[in-house]
């Protein structure tokens, strides 16, 4: 998949690969239904990748990645403020497991703002947390903290493992 989208996003060169680095995180995150087909954290990867390449500026992959990440959730959870959770019980079982969504609410209810954390690396979770905080009324501040913080971390991260990945990647 990474080959793939690196070959597809090289072609518009330095900024359709940090078009991708930030699209791809940010939809996910931010639309429920279709985020969980769409590759973010791959994509995230793919830019440390292609910046070890020198196609872009390492610290752009990284702040493109982070900008991604943080517009997506804010998108996610203002549509799980609007529509609740109106939109997951119109999806067919066989494209998200009820348990699925059961499991991302009892963490929030759990763990409050460090769901937002642990949802961030949960690739089930990343796309379903933003939207179920905004719906079971998480305070907006205590959200976007969380939200920072989790992508402040998850960012560097997973541009760091594409940077690492780089000599032994496509470039």
């Amino acid at each position: 998949m990474m080959a793939w989208l690196a070959q597809h996003t090289l072609v518009y060169g330095s900024l359709g690969i940090l078009a991708t680095v930030l699209l791809l995180p940010a939809l996910e995150a931010a639309l429920p239904l279709v985020g969980t087909l769409l590759p973010g954290q791959t994509a995230v990867v793919m830019g440390g990748l292609l910046a070890w390449h020198g196609h872009i500026p390492f610290l752009a992959a990284l702040l493109t990645a982070l900008a991604g990440a943080v517009l997506g959730n804010l998108v996610g959870y203002a549509v799980g403020r609007r529509w609740n959770t109106r939109l997951l019980e119109r999806l067919p079982p066989r494209l998200l497991r009820p348990r699925y969504t059961e499991r991302a609410l009892g963490l929030i209810e759990r763990r409050g703002g460090s769901a937002v954390f642990v949802g961030r690396f949960t690739a089930v979770l990343r796309t379903l947390v933003p939207m179920l905080c905004g719906a079971s009324g998480m305070p907006l501040r205590r959200y976007v903290w969380w939200s920072v913080v989790s992508a402040a971390v998850w960012a560097p991260t997973f541009v760091l493992i594409g940077y690492a990945l780089g000599p032994a990647g496509p470039g």
